[in-house]
């Protein structure tokens, strides 16, 4: 999906200085290179190790130009969105978006508009879900993993948290993004969480495997049930989150330590899963 800016006729020319190192430059997760024909402006999501990208480019890439609205000038301004992405992460992008539009007074358009609108966040997010069925439909092999949406919607939320986690909780934790696996056998998403034996970690919802790792550099696969069943007890709730989230504190990780190896038994194999991103998710 692309998303084209423009601004009302009317109102001053942009300031594409301003635009570009006044306020993307100032951004700590951007990087803007350019050449003859464009400026490209990577935005790096780095909790989900995904990239989107501004362009303004030398020329315009609008279709049908001539059919929208004239009271608007085109400023070969753009923004770049994979069709298939967890909505959660489409929703932060468009936020960006909202406060671009916000800041410097642009209205936008996309292909599955009528015309030039003012930013609406319900319309993006409806015309990302057309674009999104008409790209699965017109790539046959593209491959999706589907989660319920609930579901992918906390994931997604304790991932954009992962850096604020760790003061909502006494003491030091250790705060990690999911590990995404996909079993070979059933095609089914699965999720783990890695834990070094011994060590204060945050453990978030929707789990289905811990990888725990042990001093000598062993690491098994341990289903969470049976983590769960040994080390639960020991474990604290993070408050003032909207879903459930345990966490081992110095204290209680080195009593869970000495559990391992009762769980030793359920270990499952790693040659049964493939890894795969967040990013391959969708909603069901």
């Amino acid at each position: 999906m692309i998303i084209h800016f423009f601004r009302e006729r009317t109102k001053p020319r942009i300031d594409f200085y301003q635009l570009v190192d006044g306020y993307f430059d100032n951004l700590e997760n951007c990087v803007i290179k350019s050449n003859d024909d464009e400026v490209e402006i990577s935005i790096n999501m780095s909790n989900f190790d995904f990239t989107y990208k501004f362009l303004i480019t030398k020329r315009s890439r609008v279709s049908s130009l001539y059919r929208l609205n004239r009271d608007y000038t085109n400023l070969h301004f753009l923004c770049e969105i994979p069709s298939v992405l967890p909505q959660y992460i489409s929703r932060l992008i468009f936020k960006q978006i909202s406060e671009i539009c916000e800041k410097f007074e642009l209205a936008v358009y996309c292909d599955l508009f009528d015309n030039i609108h003012s930013f609406d966040m319900f319309e993006l997010i409806t015309a990302l879900g057309k674009d999104r069925v008409k790209y699965l439909e017109e790539n046959e092999d593209v491959v999706t993993y589907k989660v319920p949406m609930p579901v992918l919607n906390e994931m997604c939320c304790y991932q954009s948290m992962i850096n604020e986690l760790p003061s909502l909780v006494k003491g030091d934790v250790i705060v990690k993004k999911y590990n995404i696996m996909r079993e070979k056998r059933t095609n089914l998403v699965c999720t783990s969480i890695s834990w070094k034996v011994g060590t204060p970690t945050l453990f978030p919802p929707h789990l289905n495997y811990v990888q725990v790792e042990e001093e000598e550099n062993l690491i098994a696969l341990v289903p969470i049930e049976i983590f769960y069943k040994y080390v639960e007890k020991l474990m604290n709730e993070v408050k003032d989150v909207d879903f459930k989230l345990l966490y081992l504190n110095e204290r209680t990780a080195l009593k869970a330590k000495k559990l391992v190896k009762k769980m030793r038994k359920a270990i499952v194999s790693y040659t049964n899963f493939e890894e795969i991103k967040i990013t391959n998710l969708i909603e069901s």
